[in-house]
């Protein structure tokens, strides 16, 4: 062979080796699990079908007879569980099944540049300073914007009656709940307002939508590597990210540390600063758990309320009529916490539309046992599917993918009992499990219940017969582009 066709064969061994990597899992991944096609995470790019639609024709079935599988994301092969007593060691054994975030994961990628090296990421004694820090404003904080922020969403779908002088108005829900929900987080949490529902241009906001479709590029989701390559669209991506984030402490610094107003508030940004004077972090340290309160804080809570209004339209004859009449005179949040068909209603949305459906985010720290006979070689990826678990026929019994609210039970205390239970027992992963178990669930389901309650004393509504009924094609679980149409409640 002579020196040219040595050269032409490089590239093609080159081809052919990451070829390999992609089709075929690692040598040493467990042979006792089965393999998900490489190809399976592509299909909703290709096709018309969705996250749910997608793991009915090709998850469900392996998944529900081995608890676990191999699958291709993020460049790698992984391992996702679905079996509760197997999602319930990987909670447990924080250890061996160790948090290691995009930071760690995919440290050159666009949303690794994002997000950064945060509470929900770090491990270890970082991840218990973080949470020290971040815990109190996450647990106790004033609900008061909320419901002022549920009164202007309110008053902006009267507008459109107004506007259009019908008796019924379209409207098109993700950009407003959006905008909703970057409201609350950014005056419960951080300590600013992102002014989103009272003015129709906000800079932080335009920059943020921006940032997000590059950041959620499914392409690039999906082979991070290619960040590493000098392609135009990723290098503004990283710009963008850089000014991004720039602009947000900004915000935080102009209305808490500037006037010392983070000296008299018990925000999480508040507890964040005074920890960055006293040296306990750093500025970048900052600025990650920052950014990450802004993005799990809005986006989760969004996922979850677009889910919510959507199956209340669908079955708006029983619960939606139903819940109304509940909390029409309801309006101190401690009743709404206390509303057995509101509270039924949004725990059967959390579990059957997991806002994260796919999670992989932990990295053996050693060669472990997963069950009682799947070995795990130690630097493997492990994740979970919220969708597969919070579907498993064992667990929820044959109408495990029905929507019943009833199955919480009928008056709170049996709700609550089984509510904690089913979470305990990881039948349920939507809020994650173990140590590392959500830190903001009480803040969304709070403003689920507020916003909720305000717009059904209001309005009534139904899907958009023009609307295609379909969820998300990857990443975050939702209605895609949900539309509904919305009447006034004849009280």
């Amino acid at each position: 062979m002579n020196f040219e066709s040595i050269l032409l064969a490089i590239p093609l061994i080159i081809v052919g080796y990451v070829g390999y990597r992609v089709v075929f899992p690692p040598w040493n991944f467990p042979k006792n699990i089965p393999t998900i096609p490489f190809y399976v995470i592509f299909l909703p790019s290709i096709l018309n079908i969705d996250q749910t639609e997608l793991y009915h024709l090709y998850l469900k079935e392996p998944l529900e007879k081995y608890g676990a599988a191999k699958l291709f994301f993020g460049s790698r092969w992984n391992i996702i569980v679905t079996k509760p007593q197997m999602l319930a060691q990987v909670f447990k054994d924080e250890d061996v099944f160790a948090k290691s975030g995009n930071q760690k994961k995919i440290p050159h990628s666009v949303i690794a540049a994002y997000t950064g090296d945060n509470v929900i990421s770090a491990h270890g004694q970082v991840w218990k300073l973080y949470r020290s820090i971040v815990t109190n404003g996450l647990q106790h904080f004033d609900e008061s914007p909320i419901f002022r922020n549920a009164k202007l969403l309110g008053n902006i779908i009267g507008e459109r009656f107004e506007q259009e002088n019908k008796k019924e108005v379209s409207i098109s829900m993700t950009g407003l709940v959006q905008r909703l929900c970057l409201d609350n987080i950014s005056q419960v949490v951080l300590g600013f307002d992102f002014a989103t529902l009272t003015s129709d241009k906000s800079p932080l906001h335009d920059h943020l939508m921006r940032i997000k479709k590059q950041i959620f590029h499914p392409f690039f989701l999906t082979f991070p590597f290619f960040d590493h390559l000098p392609i135009p669209a990723r290098r503004r991506g990283f710009k963008d990210v850089e000014q991004f984030r720039k602009q947000l402490v900004e915000h935080v610094d102009d209305q808490l540390v500037k006037n010392y107003k983070f000296e008299q508030t018990t925000f999480a940004a508040s507890d964040l600063i005074r920890a960055y004077n006293k040296d306990h972090i750093n500025r970048k340290q900052l600025t990650d758990n920052i950014v990450i309160l802004l993005v799990a804080g809005h986006e989760n809570p969004q996922l979850l309320l677009t889910t919510s209004l959507y199956l209340l339209a669908k079955y708006s004859q029983t619960w939606q009529r139903r819940i109304r009449e509940e909390i029409m005179n309801v309006f101190d949040s401690k009743k709404l916490l206390e509303s057995p068909l509101l509270n039924s209603f949004l725990y059967e949305a959390v579990r059957v539309y997991p806002p994260l459906n796919t999670i992989i985010n932990r990295c053996t720290s050693k060669t472990c046992l997963l069950g009682t006979n799947v070995v795990i070689p130690k630097g493997t990826y492990v994740g979970y599917n919220n969708f597969g678990t919070n579907h498993d026929k064992t667990s929820w019994g044959p109408d495990a993918d029905e929507f019943k609210p009833e199955r919480w039970g009928d008056d709170m205390e049996s709700i609550t009992k089984n509510w904690k239970h089913a979470k305990n027992a990881c039948k349920v992963s939507s809020f994650h499990g173990g140590r590392r178990a959500c830190l903001g669930e009480k803040l969304a389901l709070a403003e689920m219940r507020i916003t909720i309650a305000e717009i059904l004393r209001n309005y009534e509504w139904t899907l958009a017969p023009e609307w295609d009924e379909k969820m998300t094609p990857a990443g975050p679980l939702a209605p895609l582009n949900l539309k509904l149409n919305f009447r006034k409640v004849n009280v």
